[in-house]
């Protein structure tokens, strides 16, 4: 009877001093990439405005099995994408998976000052968490998942938009 009251009371104890230190983990959590692309953001926009364009450089829909891909929207297997806004030099977009989890995605495209045909696009991914320790843990290792297949998209994007500059 001992051990099973030292063993609640561990489980209790751990459980929580876990959750008082997820509560000092962000409950939004941005993962973000950007690249500097050699074309004017006239060339690019339609890339990333159109997400039928994207099945040209994207790594996540190039990946995707079972899709039926719009200028709007992707469904798949894997996960649903759909365009909320475009702007002149934003395009968001939420992202939802099977499970019914939802986050946002976002491209924000500056054109250089300076003129000549330069651009940046900037890539993001937001996330927003619960309380719940393992989902505040989790977003821990977001940024090793992410970050890889955003930096290869964009390369391919830059590639695909000084292409066709």
């Amino acid at each position: 009877m001992r051990f099973i009251k030292l063993a609640v009371i561990s489980v209790v104890a751990l459980f929580t001093v876990m959750l008082l230190i997820s509560l000092l983990l962000p409950s939004h959590v941005r993962i973000s990439r950007a690249i500097d692309i050699n074309a004017d953001a006239h060339a690019i926009y339609p890339l990333i405005s159109d997400v039928s364009q994207w099945q040209q450089w994207n790594e996540y829909i190039r990946a995707y099995s079972n899709k039926v891909v719009t200028s709007d929207m992707v469904k798949s297997d894997q996960t649903n994408i759909f365009i909320i806004s475009r702007a002149d030099s934003l395009v968001t977009a939420e992202w939802q998976q099977p499970s019914g989890n939802k986050f946002g995605s976002g491209f924000a495209l500056v054109s250089n000052a300076g003129g000549g045909g330069h651009s940046t696009v900037q890539w993001y991914f937001d996330f927003h968490l619960h309380w719940y320790p393992w989902e505040k843990f989790q977003s821990i290792v977001y940024d090793e998942q992410l970050g890889p297949p955003m930096e290869k998209s964009l390369k391919a994007l830059k590639k695909t938009a000084e292409a066709s500059n």
